[in-house]
């Protein structure tokens, strides 16, 4: 069986960003998003989700981009001045403590079943945070506590082939990092697809990613949206996904999906038999 989950990052981001992921999903290939709570516009943005059913809704666990759920003085590793997140990875993880980021992880959980009612199909990471050990051990933690029967897993060749230039040593510390963290997901008991496809894609690089779907579940980790002022204040990532939008809305996308046999599902389909 090939299994496809294809999964849009950041939905709550943006009232653009939400648009364009109901979009991709209606009119395209997306059969999951994951929700990203922590923003004042959160229950505005559950408020659209309900009028997607079918759509698998998962958490965005977010260190990054925003404030806190939690008050700023309780998780003060995570915060400047302004009590607000620092969108720098590196200052991020040199002055986090991973029990304040399991803390805040586990109010942002708390905040999803407020605003939705249940539990999130499957928790992964803004920003791929998760490639930290300390912080993928928190996340399968808070994933127990609730309930949370799967988590996203970043195997090593997860990023496709040149996504580093040859003289970085990024590459080669990312991947042994992926390597411990993809173990401490298999050994943690918790449901994760087989494989995972990331990294930024056109519609030609959509269909080469499609032809790479083999035998059991593949995560294929996408970000599309509209542009609006409100993500060009919070995120570098904009054209690139009007871009991916259009990818997977195409037709194209559909027909080789039908082509190849691929079943497209979400975090909730699977099953134990299909645990990673």
């Amino acid at each position: 069986m090939r299994g496809l989950i294809v999964n849009a990052d950041d939905f709550g981001l943006s009232p653009g960003v939400s648009r364009g992921i109901l979009r991709a999903h209606w009119e395209g290939i997306v059969t999951s998003t994951t929700f990203m709570v922590n923003f004042p516009w959160a229950a505005e943005m559950a408020g659209l989700l309900r009028r997607a059913p079918r759509l698998g809704v998962g958490l965005h666990l977010n260190l990054t981009t925003g404030a806190p759920v939690l008050p700023p003085a309780e998780v003060p590793s995570l915060v400047g001045p302004d009590g607000r997140f620092s969108r720098s990875l590196v200052r991020l993880l040199a002055r986090m403590r991973p029990a304040e980021a399991e803390r805040e992880w586990s109010a942002q959980v708390e905040r999803f079943v407020a605003l939705m009612g249940r539990p999130p199909t499957h928790l992964d990471t803004h920003r791929y945070l998760q490639a930290y050990p300390p912080l993928c051990r928190a996340m399968i933690r808070v994933a127990r506590r609730y309930g949370v029967p799967a988590v996203r897993v970043l195997p090593p060749g997860v990023f496709p082939r040149g996504a580093f230039p040859p003289w970085s040593p990024a590459g080669p510390l990312l991947g042994a990092a992926l390597r411990h963290t993809t173990r401490l997901v298999r050994a943690s008991g918790l449901r994760a697809p087989d494989h995972a496809l990331a990294g930024d894609f056109d519609l030609p690089g959509l269909l080469t990613r499609l032809d790479r779907v083999g035998d059991g579940v593949t995560e294929l980790v996408t970000h599309p949206g509209e542009v609006d002022d409100l993500l060009r204040s919070l995120s570098s990532l904009q054209e690139q996904r009007e871009v991916e939008l259009a990818a997977l809305t195409s037709p194209a996308a559909r027909e080789r999906v039908q082509a190849r046999g691929i079943r497209l599902m979400h975090f909730g389909d699977l099953t134990d038999a299909a645990r990673g």
